[in-house]
């Protein structure tokens, strides 16, 4: 695509990054994105197998031994559970089966809670399920899902697309999280109050949208000749064609030449990064007739 407009003494032409920057790695981020995917590699580089692999290294870096040990033996899971066995002296870990629906041991740590909180930590980390994993983690920090529509192309959003996009259903899941820790929550911003934990929400949700347009190809660039020569260029515009029109003709025309970007108009050629100012105006005159 390339999309030009002629109003003396300038002409602008907009047309799509073929080699955009991707945000993940170009962009100062806040978030740690990691996604799984068959197919395509997404999100940050990252070294977990899988999402249990994640999620257990998460829990282990951030949660405290007394909130993983308080989720196990205070009713807070229905998979998992801790309780002292006195005939055993010592702690037992159990986790549900909900095939046949029977509680089996997991583990078994001899001797006071107190004198072995860490033991008994890592030994629930080993035989939860990836959802209390989850919320204990989500419970320490700010940890959004990541979902991937693909269907003539990819989106990413933090929402579900069911519902919301043709075929969803079959052409949609989740593939991974973006995530923010207390305690980069704390260096940002000062302290993890739930203001400053909401700023951090929002940054993780501006920042897979930018992902989202990467993705999806939403990636632009400009050049701007004036007099018939070449004056400006620039590319890495993300986002919304109706958006990335108002930001260059705020960042590089005079007001009185602002209207250009509602009269842009698309020339035959798909390939026209090498096409020069006489090309493009004899096309445009060719358009007029």
């Amino acid at each position: 695509m390339s999309l030009v407009a002629l109003k003396q003494p300038y002409l602008l032409q907009v047309m799509y990054d073929d080699e955009p920057l991707n945000p993940r790695e170009d962009y100062d981020n806040f978030g740690h994105m990691i996604c799984w995917h068959r197919r395509y590699n997404l999100g940050d580089e990252n070294r977990f197998a899988d999402p249990n692999d994640f999620l257990m290294n998460l829990v282990k870096r951030t949660a405290s031994e007394y909130a993983i040990i308080r989720h196990a033996r205070f009713g807070k899971s229905d998979t998992i559970r801790l309780f002292y066995d006195k005939s055993a002296h010592g702690w037992s870990i159990e986790s549900y089966n909900g095939y046949f629906k029977k509680w089996y041991q997991e583990d078994f740590v001899e001797g006071r809670l107190e004198d072995n909180t860490r033991d008994v930590a890592d030994c629930l980390i080993e035989a939860m399920s990836d959802s209390d994993l989850l919320k204990i983690a989500s419970a320490e920090n700010v940890i959004l899902p990541l979902n991937l529509y693909d269907h003539s192309g990819l989106r990413m959003s933090a929402d579900s697309f069911t519902g919301k996009a043709q075929h969803a259903e079959w052409d949609s899941g989740q593939v991974g999280w973006i995530y923010a820790t207390a305690s980069e929550i704390r260096a940002e911003y000062g302290s993890v109050s739930a203001e400053n934990v909401e700023k951090a929400r929002q940054r993780l949700l501006s920042e897979v949208q930018d992902y989202d347009y990467y993705v999806s190809g939403q990636c632009y660039g400009y050049r701007l000749y004036e007099n018939g020569e070449e004056t400006d260029s620039c590319w890495g515009f993300l986002g919304y064609l109706e958006d990335v029109l108002k930001e260059i003709a705020g960042e590089v025309l005079p007001e009185s030449h602002r209207d250009m970007v509602d009269k842009l108009q698309e020339v035959s050629d798909t390939v026209t990064i090498y096409k020069g100012y006489e090309e493009f105006a004899e096309e445009l005159e060719d358009l007029a007739r």
